[in-house]
């Protein structure tokens, strides 16, 4: 995408990631639910890294801490996931890195020619489908891989994204997001996203369990809790959002912060980002 393109909103990107989700093809590989299991990523995708270990068991690890992880001496029966859209960024070194210190690493990744795929066996690449976005929104890219782990009921996210009352962020200067403790990695995943997507609004957040300990007794009228599942009952201002999926909480959260994004936050996006993936050293080939 051109550094000078007007790109769409979020909230766009969710509903055409709906519309393709039913009808796309995903590997037909499975994963063994199993303690051995290692899944790792960096960004969102180590979110999604964390969801799959969830339910799927074993560990999830991110770019920061996988090679002291590795280092400790995991058991080597241990099967290997590395989670990334783009198959190549911090893929690309992760994969590197592992089978330059024995490991076999399978990839799941969104590109057909990943340049991480250089150091793994064609076998062990799972290529997932995605449609074209902008940089940092990985909207169709994660959710098709959630989707292809929990095959949760997309007509009750389509209705809820319908129903939903869209809160005016941009009344607040911080969004705290406090979820049920199941949905803790969703409230990663938003927190990130407002950190990519909106200017001059900050955000944190976490499991409910957690967060009543002392996180949020302040008062604070500059602060929206943002409630997943939950109900905020302390001071300020509070928006709950109820849904009953992992998919669907992160498609509506999604969905509320594009529509609250602006041509500015965008035109932030391509402004930025290319300048950042060259200083990073990235490495993309053509993706999807």
């Amino acid at each position: 995408m051109d550094k000078t393109e007007k790109i769409e909103k979020l909230d766009h990107y969710v509903i055409k990631t709906l519309e393709n989700l039913p009808a796309w093809k995903y590997p037909e590989q499975k994963i063994k639910k199993s303690n051995l299991n290692i899944f790792m990523g960096s960004g969102d995708a180590a979110n999604t890294a964390k969801i799959f270990a969830q339910i799927l068991g074993g560990h999830a690890l991110n770019v920061c801490n996988y090679q002291t992880f590795f280092g400790n001496g995991p058991d080597r029966e241990s099967d290997v996931y590395i989670l990334n859209a783009s198959g190549g960024k911090d893929g690309l070194k992760m994969a590197q890195w592992l089978t330059e210190n024995g490991w076999q690493p399978k990839l799941l990744t969104n590109n057909p020619e990943p340049p991480a795929g250089k150091f793994l066996k064609a076998q062990d690449v799972f290529i997932f489908p995605a449609i074209i976005e902008p940089p940092t929104y990985n909207i169709s890219t994660y959710a098709s891989m959630i989707y292809w782990l929990l095959n949760e009921d997309l007509g009750t996210i389509k209705n809820t994204i319908n129903e939903l009352k869209i809160p005016d962020l941009r009344k607040y200067k911080f969004i705290f997001f406090m979820v049920q403790d199941k949905y803790e990695t969703i409230g990663r995943m938003a927190t990130r996203k407002i950190a990519e997507t909106l200017a001059n609004l900050g955000a944190n957040g976490c499991g409910y369990s957690n967060a009543v300990h002392g996180m949020l007794i302040q008062p604070n009228q500059d602060r929206l809790v943002f409630c997943l599942n939950c109900k905020y009952e302390g001071p300020g201002d509070s928006y709950e959002l109820n849904i009953d999926s992992f998919l669907g909480s992160l498609l509506c959260i999604l969905y509320i912060i594009g529509k609250n994004q602006t041509d500015q936050d965008s035109e932030n996006i391509l402004k930025n980002y290319f300048d950042n993936a060259k200083k990073q050293g990235w490495e993309f080939n053509k993706i999807w």
